[in-house]
């Protein structure tokens, strides 16, 4: 990131696309809703805002206060599903027992941040029965791309970020935009029905940084 805030024009196809998958895998595992305790302008609130409510769950607004949040949480619970950071998770094993962590929701989804290993091992000591993925996704590509589902001790410092959503076109290219073979540095390009229309206002950048997707139909971009 530039640092400059950039304003980025998803659209209701991309939107829908990523709620339609959150609506039945998230939402969908319980009826306890989900709770909201970040900023809304953040776009890891989407799912937690919208999929109860489509799934015509509660949504529990929080205040955003660290030092209480796994206060709050129980009070709240059990959820269908609570989506965080992985800072957000770190603050929480800290402040819940085996019991209330156990209890608190059907599905932990993990966001915003590489997910460390450190962090996964710290949880599934307090709560090794709860359901975890990790998901990955730029603001452009409409909140989530990817999720990978962490069933057992992480292998690597990082946990994967597993394979695309739904509708998601994912790959691993050179700077010429050709495939790179397996075990092999490349950059991650992100395309499908997610994929944004660009930053507002800002043509040249939208420009440079959404390119022709050489391996989907006419018109499609990643």
């Amino acid at each position: 990131s530039s640092g400059k805030p950039k304003g980025v024009q998803i659209t209701h196809r991309g939107l829908a696309n990523h709620l339609a998958w959150a609506v039945a895998e998230l939402a969908g595992r319980g009826t306890g809703g989900a709770p909201l305790f970040s900023s809304t302008a953040f776009d890891l609130v989407v799912p937690n805002l919208w999929a109860p409510l489509l799934a015509g769950q509660a949504v529990t607004v929080l205040a955003e206060d660290l030092d209480r949040l796994g206060e709050a949480l129980v009070a709240g619970g059990p959820y269908s599903f609570i989506k965080l950071t992985p800072a957000h998770l770190d603050v929480l094993t800290g402040q819940l027992t085996a019991e209330t962590a156990g209890s608190l929701t059907s599905m932990l989804v993990v966001a915003g941040e590489a997910l460390g290993a450190r962090t996964v091992r710290a949880w599934r000591e307090l709560a090794p029965a709860v359901p975890m993925l990790n998901e990955y996704g730029p603001t452009e590509a409409s909140v989530g791309s990817c999720v990978h589902p962490v069933t057992e001790d992480p292998a690597t410092a990082v946990v994967p970020i597993g394979r695309p959503l739904p509708n998601v076109t994912m790959y691993v290219l050179t700077e010429h935009l050709d495939p790179v073979p397996a075990g092999v540095t490349g950059e991650l390009y992100v395309g499908g029905a997610g994929l944004a229309r660009g930053y507002r206002n800002r043509p040249e950048l939208t420009a440079q940084r959404f390119v022709p997707d050489p391996y989907g139909p006419p018109g499609s971009r990643l």
